[in-house]
């Protein structure tokens, strides 16, 4: 038996992605998807139960669950059991071509299902899982749906982390809980590494130009795998009047990677002393900018920059 959690097949992250990737990473994720059923058959499995979280969002398209139907049709030996919750129990069983060899049952209501020597109960949202003399339970430890099997102290990690904070706590996986040679089950955490969330940090000096800013980017990432999701921050201080667009820098880097975003965090090297006394107007709007305390430092240096350079071509224009 082999048991997965979290598959959050509707995907993270996906409303920023552009279609390429999209498609991209679905491939690749439902590639992943189907080698935890290739998995489960050449270890003899009959049954593959998912647990946790299905979707990843509200509104699935009807493409991933077609997909998800598609593999669990190519794994026909194997009984594919799904628990989900009642929006997601909804989304998927008015479907009329439903693989014979797919099961649904909700964990938000009394629900069942019995074939040969296993059995399952739904109770108060606790799963019930019965074979031959034994039992376990399965229940999520808190909202965001970490899964674990009670008593036993036996986590069941998923497919592969939920988001960049949730990569910190290792990576994703499967559990195979083997019932068929013993009345007290054996557990066992497979760990595989399906996707990395990945958060780098590029540290910029008041000296680096445009060039060296990619330069520098593209040294940072040259090693991560571009199965990747990929967030930049930027720190340290960067040139007065330099304009970092997050978006732009990102979009150069898309190809490379499933999903990328940049956050500018540098802190804009401003002498303030000297627009002490200088009565242009663009030093004016500098001090005023500085003057704003309503601003946070990011804030700020994105406004300096981009006034700066406006306030500057308009004086080239006005000569």
């Amino acid at each position: 038996m082999i048991l997965c959690a979290n598959l959050l097949l509707g995907a993270v992250c996906t409303e920023n992605l552009s279609t390429s990737c999209f498609r991209k990473w679905q491939k690749s994720r439902f590639d992943m998807l189907s080698s935890v059923f290739d998995a489960s058959v050449a270890k003899n499995a009959s049954y593959v139960i998912f647990v946790g979280q299905m979707f990843g969002r509200d509104r699935v398209p009807e493409s991933v669950i077609d997909s998800f139907f598609d593999i669990v049709r190519n794994h026909s030996r194997l009984n594919v059991i799904t628990i989900l919750n009642a929006d997601e129990y909804g989304r998927i069983n008015y479907r009329n071509d439903i693989p014979e060899n797919l099961f649904l049952l909700c964990n938000q209501i009394s629900d069942s299902f019995k074939k040969d020597s296993l059995r399952i109960n739904i109770e108060n949202n606790q799963i019930l899982l019965y074979y031959n003399n034994s039992k376990i339970s399965i229940f999520n430890e808190d909202t965001s749906y970490q899964v674990a099997i009670k008593d036993n102290n036996w986590r069941i990690p998923s497919l592969e982390p939920t988001g960049f904070e949730d990569s910190e706590k290792g990576s994703g996986g499967y559990g195979i809980l083997d019932w068929n040679n013993a009345d007290s089950p054996k557990y066992t955490s497979v760990e595989e590494e399906m996707f990395s969330f990945r958060s780098i940090e590029v540290i910029l000096r008041p000296e680096d130009g445009e060039k060296d800013i990619i330069q520098k980017i593209n040294g940072a990432v040259a090693k991560i795998d571009s199965k990747s999701f990929l967030r930049i921050t930027l720190t340290g201080r960067s040139a007065f009047g330099l304009t970092i667009d997050g978006d732009i820098l990102a979009k150069q880097l898309e190809q490379r990677f499933f999903f990328v975003e940049v956050f500018d965090n540098t802190v804009m090297d401003i002498q303030e002393d000297a627009f002490e006394n200088d009565i242009s107007l663009r030093s004016e709007f500098v001090r005023l900018a500085l003057e704003d305390e309503s601003l946070s430092e990011s804030e700020r240096n994105r406004l300096i920059s981009y006034g700066w350079k406006a306030l500057t071509e308009t004086g080239r224009t006005a000569k």
